[in-house]
């Protein structure tokens, strides 16, 4: 190996150091901040307390994130970590029957909700702040939805005469937080009776009636 050729290396073990230090540092930071938030509210956590919280200066937390907003996103992006989102995306791939499919999904959002309950508060106080994050989440999902009924739909399993579009539209209306909080916190249903509730609705209104054998 050449000087050179050492220099390069030593420099990309320096910097992979560094962002893994950083990334230590912003989950530290997340952390502190999502405890404040539950506890003392959007509005009264400072950054000045988010930064005792956690151990850092201020300026540490105004680098890593620059804005309450900014932990707000990491928090939530945090709970899909929580939820084994990816674990959740490999399952729904891998299930060929339109029905099992949307049983997965459902089972998925509602393990993306449950473990996202602590900071529903947190998400509601601070909307005037999260417009912009809130429009990415529906339109994220809108898009997970996009993907998975358009494989139904090239399997022939979506209802006669829906299209694909309006298909999309009746499952993103379902998936909701509404539906889940009202289900939860308004009738009192635990999250596997919300999980088979969903299922179900989204089975009858988007699945094509199975079909009887005629030899039956």
């Amino acid at each position: 190996m050449t000087d050179t050729e050492r220099r390069q290396a030593r420099r990309s073990y320096r910097s992979e150091v560094r962002a893994q230090q950083a990334a230590r540092t912003r989950e530290v930071i997340t952390r502190a901040a999502r405890r404040l938030f539950e506890k003392d509210g959007f509005a009264a956590s400072t950054i000045a307390a988010i930064a005792a919280e956690a151990g850092v200066s201020q300026q540490t937390v105004y680098t890593a994130f620059g804005s309450k907003a900014a932990l707000v996103r990491a928090i939530v992006e945090q709970m899909e970590e929580s939820a084994d989102a990816a674990a959740w995306r490999r399952r729904i791939a891998s299930e060929e029957d339109p029905a099992r499919i949307l049983t997965a999904f459902a089972q998925w959002t509602r393990a993306f909700f449950e473990a996202s309950s602590p900071s529903f508060a947190i998400a509601q106080e601070a909307m005037p702040e999260l417009a912009e994050l809130t429009a990415e989440g529906d339109a994220q999902r809108r898009r997970a939805l996009e993907a998975l009924i358009g494989r139904i739909g090239r399997a022939g399993g979506l209802r006669d005469g829906l299209p694909e579009r309006e298909a999309v539209d009746r499952a993103w209306l379902l998936t909701g937080i509404h539906p889940y909080l009202d289900a939860t916190q308004a009738c009192g249903w635990t999250p596997a009776a919300y999980a088979d509730w969903l299922a179900e609705s989204l089975a009858q209104q988007l699945l094509a009636a199975p079909t009887c054998d005629a030899r039956s």
